[in-house]
């Protein structure tokens, strides 16, 4: 038998190749000298792992680490991800030929530039306009702004939002100002797979972008930015309250790209300048400050903002993530019950606040619309408060898979329908203000939006949680527990999922493994399955990746802690089932792919819990929810009515905390499976 070392010096001959390849198609001096030096010091087992599969088109587009190889992020792969883009362009609008265009911009991340100006320079090489973002890095919603405003054919934002500072991505935006989906993914992936060799002459070949007499390369920036402000001053309701209010904001990009858009937001909107976080302000790829860059992890990446808030006797802080399409809100806590002083608010937390002030300042506009003709969505994995909201004041509500490219092309549809879409939004901190405009999560119109109506809400003598508390009175409580674990193994992951779906296999091991004595003993069977028959796909192998999933037989959970499970909807295999009476199983509304794992269990006590792993980081996911309304719909400023909404609220967390809990003991496993707990939380 070899040795380990052994095996790394004995590469097979596919590997070889692929070397070979790299070293023959890779123009970079930093990557190519990178795998050389791997492949002299026989390196067998990282080269296979850099060079044995491709880095996968999925979720708008690429997003990995950043190295050499075929399955991380770097000038080739970049390049053979353009080429193919071009090449579906060219074959998808071939009666515009002659008047193609794309809009390209980049975040503050390494690299991000170099990969932005080598995919311009190719679009432009085959006589494709490029309005290139070239002076200045930009908030990730200007793309698909741009690509609307300027009639392109696609967009591309060479970005990782929020990811750690080793990642970097490629984001795809289509003609109608959207993030592509299903199965246009998948088409030009294949045209990607179609087109891997370099073109001579045109990749790495940048002259083109130093013609300054060239008609195929533009910087749209001044045109873009005002018009983009000009519309987003539209979305401002009360001008005179903004400008005299005396509340202080702090805002911070979070070393991204956000401050100087978000001053021009705010002045827009007639406020008095913000507070800057001098130490995240400018555009920084090595996010000094912080361990992650994402305001959604709370307290950790905010507290350089909190400790300039804290300085100023600021009210409120707001911040965007790098790549400004997401938005976070803090404010300060007077009651002493926050670890901080400050109040972060989840998600679903603004969600339901945007929500209702989207929908209070669009009808105080339009009093006479239909609300049959109004639309907000959500996605599915988010609190359904905006369901419960328009179930309320009539308009309509749609939830949608996770993701802004399934909200935005959704409302895309909508709009193109005539209908008036007005909000929407996903609970890892992302709001589209203005569908009209942007089709995508928006940090900068969120920030604008949400500041006034903080000011607002100042002015009638109301806090943001104050008006929650209102807003659960009218609607309904909606009460969310949403974290994760990171799973660094997939096929611990798969096989967690595995088990989920085939829970009575978990229940012959457990009989087989009982001792003689343990036979005849009279006692009530352990039963885990939800009814006899077992439960087939509902998708059709034209429909699902795994071309033999539908064929397979699966049995759910019957229960978890305390609470009954009633139903389960199983995006990846194709299934929803409904367990109450004889049980009735069906294909879900929702589109399904076995690429993806995500199964949502619905529990006797009207709590939801959706368990989903990451598209775009080892995460495994969940999100819960558990809906409920108080007998008293009275919105008394009573001090004992306060009490008792308070103390309903806080026993209906306690409700389902214990069942969060329970799922994660009893459905994640997280020793069994070595899974590493979240390390920061929202205070």
């Amino acid at each position: 038998m070899s040795s380990d070392k052994d095996k790394k010096s004995s590469p097979s001959e596919q590997l070889k190749k692929t070397v070979d390849l790299w070293l023959k198609w890779d123009q970079c001096e930093i990557t190519k000298a990178e795998i050389e030096k791997l492949k002299n010091d026989n390196k067998w087992d990282d080269l296979e792992a850099r060079l044995s599969h491709r880095i996968q088109f999925g979720t708008a587009g690429l997003r990995a680490k950043m190295g050499s190889g075929f399955a991380l992020m770097n000038e080739l792969t970049v390049i053979q991800a353009t080429q193919g883009l071009i090449r579906h362009i060219q074959e998808r609008f071939k009666e515009k030929k002659d008047s193609l265009s794309v809009t390209i911009g980049f975040d503050a991340r390494h690299q991000s530039k170099d990969f932005a100006r080598l995919a311009a320079a190719l679009f432009a090489h085959e006589g494709i306009h490029v309005y290139l973002f070239d002076s200045i890095t930009v908030p990730t919603p200007f793309i698909p702004f741009t690509v609307q405003k300027l009639k392109c054919q696609a967009g591309i934002m060479v970005t990782a939002s929020h990811n750690p500072k080793d990642d970097n991505g490629y984001k795809v935006y289509w003609e109608n100002g959207a993030q592509i989906i299903s199965p246009l993914d998948a088409n030009i992936a294949d045209s990607i797979e179609a087109n891997l060799e370099p073109w001579k002459g045109k990749a790495w070949n940048l002259d083109i972008l130093k013609d300054k007499n060239s008609k195929l390369i533009s910087d749209p920036i001044e045109k873009i930015r005002d018009l983009y402000i000009t519309n987003l001053a539209k979305l401002c309701n009360f001008p005179e309250i903004n400008a005299s209010t005396p509340l202080k904001f702090v805002y911070t990009p979070v070393h991204g790209v956000g401050q100087p858009y978000a001053e021009l937001a705010f002045a827009a909107f007639k406020f008095q300048p913000f507070i800057s976080v001098d130490k995240q302000k400018n555009p920084d790829p090595d996010f000094s400050t912080v361990k992650y860059p994402n305001p959604e992890e709370g307290k950790e990446t905010l507290e350089c903002a909190i400790e300039t808030a804290n300085k100023n006797n600021a009210d409120f802080i707001v911040a965007t993530d790098p790549d400004a399409d997401r938005f976070a809100l803090a404010e300060k806590d007077t009651s002493g019950s926050s670890e901080t002083g400050w109040r972060i608010l989840t998600g679903n937390q603004l969600g339901a606040l945007l929500g209702w002030w989207r929908w209070f300042t669009w009808r105080n506009r339009n009093p006479t619309v239909d609300v049959k003709d109004v639309y907000m969505l959500y996605s599915t994995v988010s609190s359904h408060i905006l369901k419960s909201i328009g179930e309320v004041e009539g308009f309509n509500t749609i939830d949608t898979l996770t993701g802004f490219k399934w909200l935005g092309n959704r409302s895309h549809e909508l709009l193109n329908d005539k209908k008036h879409v007005i909000f929407g939004f996903e609970e890892a901190i992302g709001f589209m203000c203005d569908p009209e405009n942007v089709l995508d999560k928006d940090g900068i119109s969120a920030m604008a939006v949400g500041s006034e109506m903080c000011a607002y809400l100042k002015s009638i003598g109301r806090t943001l949680y104050e008006q929650l508390d209102q807003i659960s009175l009218l609607y309904g409580f909606h009460i969310n527990n949403n974290s994760y674990v990171i799973c660094n193994k997939t096929d611990v992951m798969l096989k967690m999922f595995n088990r989920l779906r085939h829970f009575d296999q978990r229940e012959d091991q457990k009989k087989e493994e009982k001792t003689a004595a343990h036979k005849n003993e009279a006692s009530e069977p352990d039963v885990l399955v939800q009814y006899s028959n077992k439960i087939k796909s509902h998708l059709g192998t034209d429909e699902n990746e795994d071309k033999d999933g539908n064929s397979d037989e699966y049995v759910y959970p019957k229960a978890c802690g305390n609470y009954k499970i009633t139903g389960i909807r199983d995006l990846t295999v194709g299934i929803e089932a409904d367990f109450r009476d004889e049980g009735k199983d069906t294909k879900p509304t929702l589109p399904c792919s076995s690429a993806t794992q995500m199964i949502t269990f619905y529990f006797d006590n009207g709590s939801e819990i959706t368990i989903r792993a990451s598209g775009t980081e080892p995460k495994i996911k969940w999100y819960s929810e558990i809906r409920k309304k108080k007998g008293n719909k009275q919105t008394s400023q009573d001090k004992n009515s306060k009490d008792d909404d308070e103390q309903f609220r806080k026993e209906t967390k306690d409700e389902l905390d214990q069942l969060v809990n329970a799922v994660i003991q009893e459905f994640l496993q997280p020793k069994q499976n070595s899974l590493i707990e979240r390390e920061t939380t929202a205070k």
